[in-house]
């Protein structure tokens, strides 16, 4: 997830849409609970989320 946020920020992107069949990420992502983990992957893909999109 985080690599292809990457991607499609660097290939110009502006408005994406994120899947994933783990629904655990996906509320912590949505929930902004990612603040407080200490996973440094969902400490960045939800800064990655939070860009300017």
């Amino acid at each position: 997830m985080l690599e292809g946020l990457k991607l499609a920020w660097a290939q110009g992107f502006r408005q994406v849409e994120l899947e994933s069949d783990n629904a655990w990420l996906i509320d912590i992502i949505q929930n902004g609970l990612a603040v407080g983990n200490n996973c440094s992957k969902i400490r960045l893909i939800l800064d990655w989320c939070s860009k300017d999109w």
